[in-house]
């Protein structure tokens, strides 16, 4: 107990520079969390998004490019556990035209039922209710491009130069700027005559209970289609450049941030080394009067522990602080503008929380051991010669 009190004596007596490193770490371990917690917010908005529309599995014939039996394999595959909806689409591409202007789109036909309870679609104006042939589903960007609203009157013209008179039921945004710009639904019966294709479809997409945890149901899904020519991949594999690059990215961010707080743990070696030169004689009076090696190392390694802990205490008051604030800034300054988001999206597992704690109490240890040995090892002569 004395050792803390000896210690905690020194870092008083050094308080400017006691605070500039406790400031220090609190800053790198704030900067740290802030960082990750946004970082992780984006990715796991972006792959929320990604899964609204997309497919959790999606299944395509290897040899055509149309599977005729979609009802028979639909029925096979909702025998499967894990599996929660199984949607027979259309998608093509197609040109839109509404008065003067025309752009080219996605055309995906899906039924009013799978549109209805399976896509999760965020409808801004009107509904998702597509049950009339002639509806069809906009997304925000595609409207205010084309400047339409619910209830105004569209032609679709299809790759087979066919075209049909569409009424715009609803207009919804999935957050993903490509989708909302470029995709338009329709009822999987209009895509059906537009495209003069019968009774088929171009793929079937899965939705699963657990997108994250896929390996097992994509397997039982290859096993239900092994009799038929079909492929079957995961919403992983399809974007799998996507998540590498996001993967990329994170992993050069917390190198950054990592690095950042290792020297910010610097800092503390640097001002325990001063206070150890500053309190030579010291170490010799402790010393002569019966302090062992292990002792005067306790002192300095406490005086570091406490310099860390409570730049970490002071980070773990900060980071919600910002965080909030930051995610009041975004909604009043930036929703709805280039960032496309309604509001900062914030996340951070606990886990990581944890493992940002305890690698930084061990950075900020690792970083007393130079100073505290090489005040441990002094000769209490010498040290008290010392002027």
């Amino acid at each position: 107990m004395i050792e803390f009190f000896i210690a905690f004596r020194h870092i008083v007596e050094r308080k400017f520079q006691s605070i500039f490193s406790i400031l220090g770490v609190a800053i790198a371990m704030t900067v740290f969390i802030v960082s990750l917690t946004v970082s992780n917010g984006l990715e796991k908005n972006m792959i929320n998004s990604l899964l609204t529309l997309s497919p959790h599995i999606l299944i395509k014939n290897g040899v055509d490019t149309q599977i005729e039996n979609y009802t028979e394999i639909e029925e096979k595959l909702k025998n499967i556990k894990d599996i929660k909806s199984v949607i027979p689409q259309i998608n093509t591409q197609a040109i839109v035209k509404s008065d003067d202007f025309a752009k080219g789109v996605l055309a995906n036909g899906i039924s009013s039922e799978n549109v209805k309870n399976d896509l999760n679609l965020k409808m801004i104006h009107g509904n998702n209710d597509i049950k009339d042939l002639n509806s069809i589903l906009v997304g925000e960007g595609f409207a205010k491009i084309m400047g339409i609203n619910v209830g105004d009157e569209i032609s679709l013209v299809s790759a087979e130069n066919k075209e049909l008179k569409l009424i715009v039921r609803g207009i919804f945004k999935t957050g993903f700027l490509e989708y909302d710009a470029n995709l338009i639904i329709i009822p999987l019966k209009t895509m059906q005559i537009l495209s003069e294709r019968g009774e088929v479809a171009t793929e079937i997409g899965i939705k699963v209970n657990n997108p994250q945890k896929i390996e097992n149901t994509l397997l039982k899904v290859k096993e239900e289609l092994s009799s038929y020519e079909y492929d079957a991949v995961s919403w992983k594999q399809l974007n799998q450049r996507l998540l590498s690059a996001v993967q990329f990215e994170k992993f050069v961010l917390i190198a950054i941030l990592s690095l950042l707080l290792i020297i910010a743990c610097f800092t503390v070696s640097v001002i325990l080394n001063m206070i150890v030169r500053e309190k030579i004689k010291d170490i010799g009076i402790l010393k002569s009067i019966g302090y062992t090696n292990g002792h005067i190392r306790n002192i300095f390694t406490i005086e570091g522990l406490i310099i860390g802990i409570s730049g970490m205490i002071i980070a773990s008051l900060l980071s919600p602080l910002i965080l909030y604030s930051f995610k009041k800034i975004f909604k009043i300054y930036m929703s709805n503008s280039y960032y496309y988001l309604d509001e900062l999206p914030l996340y951070i597992s606990s886990k990581e929380l944890l493992l940002i704690y305890i690698v930084a109490f061990i950075v900020v240890f690792i970083s007393t051991i130079y100073p505290a040995s090489r005040a441990a090892k002094m000769k209490p002569v010498e040290a008290l010669k010392y002027e």
